[in-house]
């Protein structure tokens, strides 16, 4: 072999080795964050975690400390979780909570089907639904305050932000299943169930949230009580979360609440 028969196979080698490790830096490469290991958006994105450790034989992601999911427009927090990469699936404990645009759901585990777009949460259930006002009000307002120093005799104009956000309504339970799909959004709890809102506490055996109809259907044994003391039990009511309306059917035992001016009134007859 000539002297430059071995540099050019020298060369070439070189170039080979330099190839291949390139290939195999790639292919082993591992992601500087937690929420890279997938860009599918049909896939749920791990945002963070304090600690990560991937299982290759059996695909799972176990993951401790400010763990954070995200999938469509819901985010999933909690202290640890498992997720299964390849069925898209997590299980979360310790401080499990689901935040969606206008509810919030926490409980002491979650079971998360990102496929189909289903939390299923067990343990103390507690869900706050809670809507913002639609965008041409908050137009309104902004508009309203918009000049320095503008005032309005509206009474009805909200003064602050805080006001833009409509009645609140907390469930508790012992089990809930959230759907967040775009055409089911929809909180189901069941177990013996108790619904408040500012004006009235509401007790039944099911309650089914409908975020897309903004109310929240009650069955089984459903019990009333107002904030003025007015009381009724029921089979099924309807109560909505934007307005101040109960419907109820085939309803007993109606216990309403004299006012004083009516004592009043009576008594001067």
């Amino acid at each position: 072999m000539t002297l430059w028969q071995a540099f050019r196979w020298t060369v070439a080698v070189a170039a080979l080795l330099t190839a291949s490790l390139i290939l195999w830096a790639q292919a082993t490469e591992v992601p500087d964050e937690a929420g890279d290991i997938s860009e599918d958006e049909d896939r749920a994105r791990i945002e963070s975690a304090d600690h990560l450790r991937y299982d290759a034989a059996e695909g799972m992601y176990y993951l401790t400390g400010n763990v954070v999911f995200q999938h469509r427009d819901v985010r999933l927090h909690c202290d640890s979780a498992i997720y299964d990469h390849d069925k898209n699936r997590a299980v979360a404990q310790g401080n499990p909570r689901v935040v969606a645009p206008d509810t919030t759901v926490t409980g002491d585990i979650m079971e998360a089907d990102f496929d189909a777009e289903v939390v299923t949460i067990s343990g103390n259930v507690v869900a706050v639904t809670q809507r913002k006002e639609e965008a041409e009000e908050v137009e309104e307002v902004e508009e309203a305050e918009g000049e320095e120093g503008a005032e309005t005799d509206n009474e009805d104009v909200p003064r602050d932000m805080d006001e833009l956000w409509e009645k609140t309504t907390t469930i508790t339970a012992p089990k809930a299943v959230f759907h967040y799909n775009d055409d089911v959004r929809t909180v189901r709890s069941s177990g013996r169930i108790k619904a408040v809102q500012e004006d009235k506490t509401l007790y039944a055996d099911e309650a089914l949230y409908e975020e897309l109809k903004d109310t929240i259907t009650l069955t089984g044994d459903v019990r009333v009580i107002t904030d003025r003391g007015d009381e009724f039990r029921c089979p099924k009511a309807i109560i909505s979360v934007e307005e101040d309306w109960v419907q109820a059917e085939n309803v007993t035992g109606v216990g309403v609440r004299r006012n004083d001016e009516e004592d009043d009134a009576e008594g001067n007859e």
